[in-house]
């Protein structure tokens, strides 16, 4: 008599509960981000060591306490990526091969949609030669707002693709024999870092055929004190630190690239110490004329890419340090936003992205993108 109770009280309970009702999920169901990508957000590409051919940028709110990661895009094998300022688009200059890893090579240039995060357009790069390193800024970089896009290539011969933006064609390929990197300069042009310490500035036309070009001597000695070639960029002024801790600044705003005076990071003290700036992306800028580099100490010829323990930070207008922010965990590369009440985003040695308040030097948070598997070397701001 108990267990036929007991089954009667059960299968009323299951039947009370069976007839609740759920609303109908809609198949399928897609979300779309706003146009315009908000300025706590960041592009964090990930070069997926792990499965080169599938690598991708992730697009977090760093600001958010939840519900950070917003969506992200395929860049495919070494891709490099780089948002527009002036279209709601995201571009991302990517290689694939036949059968996945060999067979025949495919170079593109895909248009992303900033809201829907799908592919509006794909161009073809036809030489094939596209610079297939870590991730680089200065591997892909917009001139003439927006009109013209410049792709690296590496062959190892260097010369810079001219794609126009507006009819999705490949103008011209222009040589830059010894030279690397593309650094936005005048008008319609770049400048870019030589391998004997000059820097060789090129002005384009409209047919993307070369009209002016000027060799800047050299300027800094690649033996004693090289540039590390990441830089930050305030009021097209680029500031390229020096392996041994001094700032090269370099006026790009004219036609011709300007070396200003370079100035020094550390103090004496400092100096005995060895600190040094090392790791990735080591350096960003703020509009507000401070930049953030990563720093170690004990440094030595090599420690270069070995990261920092802490983050200092530089009023370049004085050209004195203000602040010195150390980090919770060892840090390889950072950057801030470009908000009125910036973020500084540091991705630390076990792959995740540490979110510092800058003025407090308070730890916020910590965001993964995919745990140690990851590999989100490169961060990009929305401007």
């Amino acid at each position: 008599m108990v267990s036929k109770k007991i089954l009667l009280f059960s299968s009323l309970l299951f039947c009370s509960v069976g007839h609740a009702e759920l609303p109908n999920d809609t198949v399928p169901n897609v979300l779309t981000l706003p146009k315009a990508h908000a300025d706590s957000w960041l592009y964090v590409q990930d070069m997926n060591f792990w499965g080169m051919t599938e690598g991708k940028v992730i697009i977090l709110d760093i600001a958010s306490n939840s519900h950070n990661y917003k969506g992200q895009v395929s860049t495919g094998f070494f891709g490099s990526f780089i948002p527009s300022t002036q279209r709601n688009e995201l571009y991302s200059a990517e290689t694939y091969y036949s059968r996945g890893t060999r067979g025949t090579r495919t170079d593109v240039l895909s248009i992303w949609d900033n809201a829907t995060l799908s592919v509006t357009d794909e161009i073809e790069l036809p030489h094939k030669k596209r610079a297939q390193t870590v991730s680089e800024k200065n591997a892909t970089q917009l001139i003439d707002n927006d009109k013209y896009m410049l792709v690296f290539n590496f062959t190892p011969a260097t010369s810079v693709s001219v794609i126009d933006m507006v009819e999705h064609a490949v103008l011209n390929d222009v040589d830059i024999p010894g030279c690397s990197l593309i650094y936005p300069s005048g008008k319609r042009g770049f400048s870019t870092l030589c391998a004997d310490g000059a820097m060789l500035s090129i002005q384009i036309d409209e047919q993307g055929k070369v009209s002016e070009e000027t060799r800047v001597a050299s300027f800094f000695n690649v033996d004693e004190d090289p540039l590390f070639e990441k830089y930050a960029r305030i009021n097209d002024v680029g500031y390229f630190p020096t392996f041994h801790g001094y700032m090269q600044p370099v006026d790009l705003a004219g036609s011709v690239a300007k070396p200003l005076e370079k100035w020094d990071l550390l103090t004496a003290s400092e100096r005995q110490q060895n600190w040094r700036p090392g790791g990735w992306q080591i350096i960003s800028g703020h509009p507000d004329g401070r930049v953030f580099i990563l720093m170690h100490k004990d440094g030595v010829n090599g420690s270069h890419k070995d990261g920092g323990t802490q983050v200092w930070v530089y009023d370049t207008k004085q050209h004195k340090k203000i602040q010195e922010i150390p980090l919770e965990t060892h840090g390889i590369s950072l950057e801030v936003t470009k908000s009125e009440k910036p973020l500084l985003a540091v991705t630390n040695a076990d792959m995740m992205i540490d979110v510092y308040e800058p003025k407090s030097a308070d730890l916020l948070r910590t965001l993964s993108i995919g745990g140690t598997n990851a590999n989100p070397f490169t961060l990009t701001a929305v401007e």
